[in-house]
C-alpha cells in the first residue's frame, strides 16, 4: 500500500510497523483489563494478532474494496483527497537530500514560485491554476525537482515556511538528533548506559505523566540489558533462588 503509483514496485514503510503496533495494541488492552478487573472484579482474556492489528489499520481500503468493489492503488507522495499540486518529496543539494513541498491554494504557489525566484511559472499555461497544476503534476514535479536540486535543504524550508509555504526537510537520523529544535525542546533523546556500548542516546518516553516521572532508563538507569544480564536480580532477588541454584541452572543450560 505505500510507495509510488505504478509501475513502481511497493516502498513499504522502511521498517516492521506492526511490531510497534502489535505492541501498543497489548499494552492498551492490557490496561483495559486491569480497569475492567478493578471494576468488576473479573478478569480478561486477551487474544491480540498482529496481523489483526494491521487489517483495522487498512480499514478504509478494506471497506471500500468491500462495499464499492474498488481496489487499493498506490498514489506515492501526492494528495489523494485535498487537492494540491506541487505534493510531493523533492530533491535538495548533498547526498540523499529531500525535501517536502506543498502547496494547497494560489497564495501558496505564487509564494514558492517567489521564494525559488522562478517567476515565469506562474504565467506558465499548464500551471496558471491549481486545476492545470493537478491535470500536469508531472511537468510539475519535474521543474520543481530540478529547482529545489540547487538548494540547501534547511534554507529552502526556512525560506519557504516563512512564506507560508507548508515545507519540511526530510531528516536524517542526525538531523534529528544534533539539529532539529522541536525535538531538542521536548528532550526527545536521552543518553543512559548500556553494557557494552557504554552511554547511548535513546528514545525518551514520549509521555509525561504530572505524578509519576517518565524515565526511558527504567529503575535500572540504564539501556536494555544484554541477554542473561538479569537473571542474578530476577533469579535471586525476585524468585527467591540461592546463588548455588542460580549457578546450577546456568550450567545445565536452564537460564
Amino acid at each position: 500500500m505505500s510507495g509510488l503509483p505504478e509501475p513502481y514496485a511497493p516502498a513499504g514503510i522502511g521498517y516492521s510497523y506492526l511490531d510497534w503496533f502489535g505492541a501498543y495494541q497489548m499494552a492498551t488492552a492490557m490496561i483495559a483489563a486491569l480497569h475492567r478487573k478493578r471494576t468488576t472484579g473479573e478478569g480478561c482474556w486477551i487474544d491480540s494478532s498482529q496481523v489483526e492489528c494491521g487489517l483495522y489499520l487498512t480499514g478504509t481500503a478494506v471497506l471500500d474494496h468491500s462495499v464499492n468493489g474498488r481496489s487499493w492503488s498506490r498514489y506515492g507522495n501526492r494528495s489523494p483527497y485535498l487537492p494540491a499540486a506541487p505534493h510531493g518529496v523533492y530533491p535538495a543539494a548533498g547526498d540523499d537530500r529531500w525535501i517536502a513541498i506543498a502547496a494547497f491554494d494560489q497564495e501558496q504557489w505564487l509564494a514558492l514560485t517567489r521564494v525559488l525566484r522562478v517567476p515565469e511559472w506562474a504565467a506558465d499555461p499548464k500551471l496558471i491554476t491549481l486545476e492545470d497544476r493537478l491535470a500536469h503534476q508531472d511537468h510539475l514535479d519535474a521543474l520543481l525537482g530540478a529547482a529545489t536540486a540547487k538548494w540547501e535543504p534547511f534554507q529552502l524550508m526556512e525560506e519557504l515556511q516563512a512564506a507560508r509555504v507548508p515545507a519540511g526537510v526530510c531528516q536524517t537520523a542526525q538531523d534529528r538528533y544534533e539539529t532539529d529544535p522541536q525535538l531538542a525542546h521536548l528532550d526527545w533523546l536521552v543518553e543512559v548506559e548500556q553494557a557494552e556500548m557504554g552511554r547511548w542516546p535513546v528514545k525518551e518516553v514520549p509521555v509525561r505523566f504530572s505524578e509519576t516521572p517518565a524515565y526511558i532508563g527504567g529503575r535500572f538507569d540504564r539501556s536494555g540489558p544484554d541477554y542473561g544480564q538479569d537473571n542474578v536480580h530476577v533469579y535471586g532477588e525476585l524468585l527467591g533462588l540461592s546463588p548455588d541454584e542460580i549457578e546450577d541452572l546456568s550450567r545445565e543450560g536452564v537460564i
